[in-house]
């Protein structure tokens, strides 16, 4: 079956709902943090997914569909986000920061996948390719955090 503005439209939708879980989950991970430096940083890349999925959002009107609006209570990533809870037991930014880099990991396949397997318009693409550099940047930076942490 040929792909259709349609299923770039449910492509869009389901990044959208991935940019809500990620802006949810790393505004968790900023209350549960201690280090005011990652308090900072995880809150900036919360106000990040959220304009993420604003333009996902504004992209999926163009196409006449009714954009998502939630988050993906059963997606594989709004667990990985959930995960972030357990971190509150220990405390542990370390914790915190995996958990992170985790959702950041399982984002950017997300993103790969909608690139590959569905057909996006030029500007489509390259919101969405931006998306996946600065979710990359940022995983970079987790992970540097990460290294300091555990050093």
């Amino acid at each position: 079956m040929e792909p259709t503005q349609k299923d770039a439209a449910e492509g869009l939708n389901h990044l959208i709902i991935i940019a809500n879980d990620g802006k949810e989950g790393y505004a968790q991970a900023a209350d549960i943090v201690a280090d005011p430096m990652l308090k900072a940083m995880f809150s900036r890349l919360a106000a990040e997914r959220a304009e993420f999925a604003s333009q996902l959002r504004t992209l999926v009107v163009v196409t006449g569909i009714e954009p998502e609006t939630g988050t993906g209570p059963l997606g594989a990533l709004h667990r990985v986000w959930v995960d972030i809870k357990s971190s509150i037991v220990t405390n542990d930014d370390q914790s915190v920061l995996k958990e992170c880099i985790r959702g950041d990991e399982t984002a950017i396949s997300a993103y790969e996948t909608v690139l590959k397997d569905y057909l996006l318009t030029g500007e489509q693409a390259n919101i969405v390719k931006q998306q996946v550099r600065l979710t990359r940047d940022a995983l970079f930076s987790l992970s540097q955090e990460l290294k300091q942490h555990n050093d």
